[in-house]
């Protein structure tokens, strides 16, 4: 295998893998003259598979995957929290809104605002950090390109108050998506 990254650092397990897997890629291909590379390509990748899950078996491997799962229940959780604010600020700020727009940032950063009947924005546009700040109520990033950069948004959504029973039809939500997103808005994303 070669290395497509030169500015990559590889540490020595990594490369002891890499070395072995280009061994059993050469035994394949030794041993099944006929085969061709997306054969071969299939067989590596069930081996390599098998390496992984045998690694994450480990104690170690365990541990690790615990810690993962449970950093990101943290970051679920407090983005749950973030949600719930967002929803008690706008239904005090903006208590004629019918539901709020979040613009979720790759920083972590959310941007919030409420929705008219008519699916026009309420009030003003809301930024809670994703990240805890020092001084100001917004990460660096966003202070440095205002959370407006439309290519960090990872994603949209509407938010409807109230339980379920008590949300408007899918019909109209999927009209006030169209005008809050435009057209390629649907009913998945309800």
């Amino acid at each position: 295998m070669k290395e497509g990254n030169k500015g990559l650092e590889i540490d020595s397990k990594s490369k002891e893998l890499i070395k072995k897997w280009q061994q059993q890629a050469d035994s394949l291909k030794k041993k099944h003259p006929k085969w061709n590379a997306a054969k071969i390509q299939k067989e590596m990748k069930k081996r390599i598979i098998q390496d992984a899950e045998a690694a994450f078996s480990t104690k170690s491997g365990k541990a690790y995957i615990e810690e993962v799962n449970a950093h990101l229940k943290e970051v679920e959780d407090a983005r749950n929290r973030a949600i719930d604010g967002i929803m008690a600020y706008m239904g005090k700020t903006s208590p004629e809104a019918i539901a709020t727009v979040l613009f979720e940032l790759d920083c972590g950063c959310i941007r919030a605002c409420a929705v008219s009947k008519k699916g026009k924005p309420m009030g003003e546009m809301i930024m809670v950090s994703g990240k805890q700040v020092e001084k100001d109520y917004e990460c660096s990033i966003c202070r440095d390109d205002g959370g407006a950069d439309s290519k960090r948004c990872v994603r949209k959504a509407i938010i409807w108050p109230g339980e379920e029973s008590e949300l408007p039809s899918d019909e109209f939500r999927l009209d006030i998506g169209k005008k809050v997103f435009g057209d390629d808005y649907s009913l998945d994303d309800i």
